[in-house]
């Protein structure tokens, strides 16, 4: 159904039941209409989105107004307008607060960059950078195609294989410059690519994130960059690429508390804290005694909570080891979802499925989650601004 079609039929629709409105609803409904015509553009890229918003602004709108009308409608019109396609943005299914918060205060861009080789055409559709992670969701559009865009397929024999169409290699630029290079060749903070799938089978969500917190030496992502993304789907001989401009649109809080605490052996430090509307950033220093017999530092995880006892939920962990052997870890955490008074991060331990491995699968309670073992005593609070 096209544009056009989709307004003349709904505009059909209201004045064939103008008279069973109440004044409220048929205010909002006015309302509803309007914005079809209206469309919000920056003016720095007004002539590449007035490509898409209109088609998203008229199912939109043709969206709410379909769940005003199905409680005031007979049933057979209700479940007729229930037919009207879903349209949601991949950052908006995604269930990442962050990817959310941006959608709602404004701060994605749309890359407008697609590629189409074989009759597929992969197309770069949103993108948000608040210079620790850039994030940004890719859709893939064309016939005969596997049942994902990134999941691997089981076979009837049990083994896994790649049906075609699925990602099977993908590779970014920084300006031109591969990651390795821009990483001046320090194999061990080279920022890390890495995807999932969105909740259409035909989308994925790819995070970078840079590496600027695990030493001196390492080096953050400019404020503004244009990263080029090469994606190799299974069975189609050219690879896609992709250009997706990158700009820092946030204002982050940074703090440096230099908080400690000791336990078990254990000492950690809380060295910086940095948030944004998108993601919850800390840099933290674990060291261990020489003398204490414990874990292998790389092992110790962290949970960080609010007063409310509300965990951020973990985006990324990257840990370094320091030549005094400590372990510089930089967290990535969502964004509050309130704005907290405090802070609190505790250390723990993963109990593994076979406890005679350091390993493996970790072993999970009746209800799906990992069983955590706290060290006692290995804890810090921090207020926030």
């Amino acid at each position: 159904m096209n544009n056009k079609n989709l307004e003349k039929q709904l505009r059909e629709l209201r004045q064939a039941n103008t008279q069973e409105l109440p004044p409220l609803l048929r205010s909002r409904q006015d309302s509803t209409y309007a914005s079809l015509s209206t469309i919000v553009q920056d003016s720095a890229d007004k002539k590449k989105k007035s490509k898409v918003y209109p088609k998203i602004a008229a199912i939109t709108a043709a969206i709410l107004l379909s769940v005003m009308l199905t409680a005031i409608y007979p049933p057979a019109l209700a479940n007729a307008l229930k037919q009207l396609p879903w349209v949601g943005g991949i950052f908006e299914q995604a269930g990442d607060l962050g990817l959310q918060a941006a959608q709602r205060l404004g701060l994605i861009s749309r890359p407008n960059s697609s590629d189409t080789h074989e009759g597929i055409t992969l197309s770069a559709e949103e993108a948000v950078f608040d210079g620790s992670r850039l994030a940004f969701s890719v859709k893939r559009e064309g016939e005969g195609l596997g049942s994902t865009l990134t999941e691997v397929t089981m076979g009837t024999d049990g083994k896994p294989f790649l049906e075609k169409g699925t990602i099977d290699y993908a590779d970014v630029l920084i300006d031109g410059v591969s990651l390795e290079d821009f990483a001046d060749r320090q194999w061990a903070t080279i920022p890390f690519l890495t995807w999932m799938g969105g909740k259409e089978s035909n989308t994925a969500i790819f995070r970078l994130v840079d590496s600027s917190n695990l030493g001196v030496s390492t080096k953050a992502f400019p404020d503004q960059f244009v990263l080029t993304l090469t994606v190799r789907l299974q069975g189609i001989n050219e690879p896609f690429i992709l250009q997706i401009p990158a700009r820092k649109v946030t204002e982050n809080t940074i703090t440096t508390p230099n908080i400690h605490a000791q336990a078990e052996g254990f000492s950690l430090s809380l060295q910086k804290l940095e948030y944004s509307p998108l993601t919850t950033r800390l840099s933290l220093m674990l060291e261990q005694e020489t003398d204490v017999d414990n874990p292998d530092l790389h092992l110790i995880s962290f949970e960080v909570k609010d007063e409310q006892g509300l965990v951020l939920e973990n985006i990324s962990k990257e840990a370094l080891y320091s030549s005094n052997g400590s372990l510089h870890v930089d967290l990535l955490t969502e964004p509050f979802d309130k704005h907290p008074n405090k802070l609190t991060i505790r250390a723990y331990l993963n109990e593994f499925k076979d406890p005679e491995r350091k390993s493996g699968l970790f072993k999970t309670d009746r209800f799906g989650n990992t069983v955590k073992h706290y060290i006692d005593g290995l804890e810090i609070s921090v207020l926030i601004q």
